[in-house]
């Protein structure tokens, strides 16, 4: 079973996949795009310096085409390429929450959807919805230019106004392709919990 843990900045993507991880223990293998970046398991991605501080911000300086493109690459390569994978593939954010950011840059939507209706297939989607205010105040310093429309002041007002573009593709494709929504403004067991019972009956 693959599920992806998506949602937009500040959701707890990474700690709540993280946890989840724990909580199945051996049944589980849980990937991020960036493990691919220095890891001798994925041989394609050895032209890439490994340097995942350097790379990330080598990316957030492509065109917004290009970046996605990109992205969306290391998502699948994350994936596709690792030999071993347990019973429960957790997938922390997957393609979705890059592809929603680009959209807020501009990228055409429809053009969006039709690349990645070409990515493979997962199993599960769960949604970990917050809201741009709830982020914020949990990154607390911590917001990089790409989460604040390339504002390298990384101002609160930039930060909410993108944020706010990037929830509005999240929720309408958690309603039209049926995700599973989980809201992360709950207490963190309380998310996690959800998370591993939306996983079990998926």
């Amino acid at each position: 079973m693959i599920a992806a843990i998506v949602g937009a900045d500040g959701a707890g993507k990474s700690t709540v996949t993280a946890a989840v991880g724990d909580r199945l223990g051996a049944r589980a293998t849980v990937i991020d795009r960036w493990d691919i970046v220095g890891d001798p398991a994925y041989p394609t991605a050895g032209f890439i310096q490994p340097d995942v501080r350097h790379l990330r911000t080598c990316t957030a300086l492509m065109s917004p085409p290009a970046r996605l493109l990109f992205l969306l690459w290391t998502s699948v390569a994350s994936i596709t390429e690792r030999a071993a994978l347990g019973e429960v593939v957790l997938l922390d954010g997957h393609w979705m929450k890059h592809a929603a950011s680009e959209i807020a840059y501009g990228l055409d939507q429809s053009w969006v959807e039709r690349v990645v209706a070409g990515l493979p297939a997962v199993d599960t989607v769960i949604y970990l919805r917050s809201d741009p205010e709830t982020a914020w105040g949990r990154l607390a310093g911590r917001v990089v230019p790409y989460e604040c429309a390339m504002d390298l002041t990384c101002a609160r007002s930039s930060f909410l106004d993108h944020q706010k573009k990037i929830h509005a593709v999240f929720d309408g494709w958690a309603a039209e392709h049926g995700w599973i929504t989980v809201d992360a403004r709950r207490p963190l067991e309380d998310v996690i919990g959800a998370t591993l019972e939306s996983i079990h009956e998926g």
